[in-house]
């Protein structure tokens, strides 16, 4: 099945990859520079008022920017469909029911943050467990936040060790870059290099879930229709 789904995403990408690739790195660098506003960005040590305030700033605006992934993931997803694309669709989620789709980030990252707090390998598969959050929201809804992260979690439960086996090519890559984000004493270039290492690597992956994604959708349609 792996096998399967890697052969459609690469055949969804035919001809789309630069393209997909060039808004993959916009994407990066419109949260690179909601980051780049916090002066603590630049190792400075906040110890004034106003640097704070700006340090709150930088969090804030970064974190509203971050539904942008959700919008190059619905951007993705069409691909994957072969329906028409506009390059303005990544912005959909900021156009339309902005604060559910923000919540949904900041949900999404805060439980991560606390799973791989508690144990590294919880916090992996819950990375698993809310990859289809952001395909919910865009089919249907008129769901919550909440409620999506509850049906991605319901549609890939059994399914997280061949998500991990689809994604696997591209562990590499994302080590590297964050290597080299955490080693660098020059925080700004380890950060632009893990930016550019998950740039690179983002198309290639949200594609793979994106296909996984509809045949988990009609099989959980089909166990609900014959429930019903």
């Amino acid at each position: 099945m792996v096998h399967t789904w890697n052969e459609r995403a690469h055949e969804a990408l035919k001809g789309k990859t630069g393209l997909l690739l060039i808004w993959s790195f916009a994407c990066s660098v419109m949260l690179e520079l909601g980051l780049m506003v916090d002066p603590t960005y630049y190792g400075l040590t906040v110890e004034s008022v106003p640097l704070a305030i700006l340090s709150l700033g930088g969090i804030l605006f970064y974190i509203a920017l971050y539904p942008i992934n959700v919008g190059y993931n619905w951007l993705i997803l069409k691909t994957v469909r072969e329906q028409p694309v506009r390059w303005s669709d990544v912005l959909d989620p900021f156009r339309h029911r902005y604060g559910k789709h923000l919540l949904a980030t900041i949900l999404i990252l805060f439980f991560q943050v606390l799973w791989t707090l508690l144990l590294v390998i919880p916090g992996i598969m819950k990375y698993f467990s809310y990859a289809f959050t952001y395909f919910i929201l865009r089919d249907e809804p008129e769901l919550s936040a909440t409620e999506a992260i509850t049906k991605s979690r319901t549609m890939m439960r059994g399914q997280k060790w061949d998500a991990f086996k689809l994604i696997l090519p591209f562990v590499p890559m994302y080590l590297v870059g964050l290597i080299f984000y955490m080693q660098l004493d020059l925080v700004i270039l380890g950060s632009w290099i893990f930016l550019v290492a998950l740039a690179l690597i983002r198309p290639f992956i949200v594609s793979r879930f994106a296909v996984m994604y509809e045949d988990a959708r009609h099989e959980y349609d089909e166990q609900w229709n014959r429930s019903a």
